[in-house]
């Protein structure tokens, strides 16, 4: 018994350890952001700084009209195939990608966010932490890649 307390006050130690010091580490004692995301299309004054959820069609002529688009899934997902012109960041990998992408994202731009699919949470995550970041145009399209593929839309493979 004394063993496993010893084990686990080990392991605990090596994992916050680990955890202050990686690029990606979560702050334990961080409040969680409140943002507000409203759906529909008009977004009234209460709510004029807020995430905007898209619908499929809306994502389309965002897409088609040039809009920048984010990837919030993991890398080995992006490769298989993601939306054309999206941008990996993905939500679990966030201090490596705020380097690489954040330069390339104006903040006075609408940029749209997207994951799997409804039942992924990561783009809205991740659009939180950009609106934290102070982008405030942002869209989230909550049906993401795999409502995208079904709809026989265009899709990139590869990095």
């Amino acid at each position: 018994m004394q063993e496993a307390i010893v084990l686990l006050i080990a392991a605990s130690i090596i994992a916050f350890t680990h955890n202050a010091y990686n690029r990606n580490g979560i702050n334990p004692f961080r409040r969680p952001l409140r943002v507000p995301v409203v759906h529909g299309s008009v977004v009234d004054s209460l709510h004029a700084e807020a995430i905007r959820v898209v619908d499929l069609e809306e994502a389309r002529l965002f897409v088609e009209s040039g809009g920048r688009v984010v990837d919030a899934r993991t890398k080995e997902f992006y490769v298989e195939g993601h939306i054309p012109g999206a941008i990996l960041f993905d939500y679990y990998q966030l201090g490596t990608y705020c380097d690489l992408v954040l330069p390339l994202l104006a903040q006075d731009e609408l940029i749209m966010v997207y994951c799997s699919d409804y039942s992924c949470e990561d783009s809205e995550l991740l659009a939180k932490e950009l609106y934290s970041f102070g982008y405030r145009r942002l869209l989230l399209y909550k049906g993401g890649f795999a409502e995208w593929r079904s709809a026989d839309l265009p899709v990139e493979r590869g990095e």
